[in-house]
C-alpha cells in the first residue's frame, strides 16, 4: 500500500508540472532567448550545435552558433548562462 501511494504521489507531482520537472532537461526556447539577449543577435540566427544535457541533475553544457560565432552556454537548474562570463550569478 505504501509503494502504491508513493507512486501515485510522484505521478501527481510530475503531472502537475506538465510532465516534466523544472530544470530537468533542456528548454531550447529559453536557451535561445538568453543567448539572443546576451549577444544582441536575433533568435532566428541562433542554432544549437551540440548539447551535453545532464537531465535530472539540473546541469548541461551547450555549444551554440550565435550570428555565426560559436558560444558556450551552461545550465544550472532552469538558468542558462554564457560559460565564458562565469556562473549565473556573475551576469
Amino acid at each position: 500500500m505504501k509503494i502504491i501511494l508513493s507512486t501515485i504521489l510522484i505521478a501527481s507531482v510530475v503531472g502537475a508540472a506538465g510532465g516534466c520537472l523544472p530544470g530537468a532537461s533542456l528548454d531550447k526556447g529559453k536557451l535561445v532567448k538568453t543567448a539572443s539577449f546576451d549577444n544582441g543577435c536575433p533568435a532566428d540566427k541562433i542554432q544549437l550545435v551540440s548539447e551535453d544535457d545532464h537531465g535530472m541533475d539540473g546541469t548541461g553544457q551547450y555549444l551554440l552558433s550565435v550570428c555565426g560565432t560559436q558560444k558556450k552556454y551552461k545550465r544550472a537548474g532552469t538558468i542558462y548562462y554564457d560559460a565564458d562570463k562565469g556562473g549565473p550569478m556573475g551576469h
